[in-house]
């Protein structure tokens, strides 16, 4: 996922490939609000996942983002198709 990440970064928000490290900060990266906004946006229709622009904001290196990402992209639950999930805590 962080390669997928870095290619996003680099090729759509201009990030210099030397700049991207998975230790690298959003600020190292030049990740400001606007540029959140943007890479939010750019993960969820590429990925047909609903990030926001604060889960960016709030990650504290390339590696979180990535991870979110591949968070984001994992199946809801890890039951099989067409069983009923666990009802929630609380639900009967």
């Amino acid at each position: 996922m962080y390669e997928e990440l870095k290619e996003i970064l680099v090729d759509e928000l201009q990030v210099r490939a030397e700049d991207v490290a998975p230790t690298a900060g959003r600020e190292e990266v030049g990740l400001d609000s606007l540029a959140a906004v943007e890479l939010a946006a750019l993960l969820s229709g590429r990925y047909g996942v609903q990030i926001h622009d604060y889960e960016v904001l709030e990650a504290d290196t390339v590696a979180d983002v990535a991870e979110l990402l591949a968070e984001r992209r994992a199946p809801a639950s890890d039951h099989a198709p067409g069983t009923p999930a666990a009802p929630a805590p609380g639900v009967s």
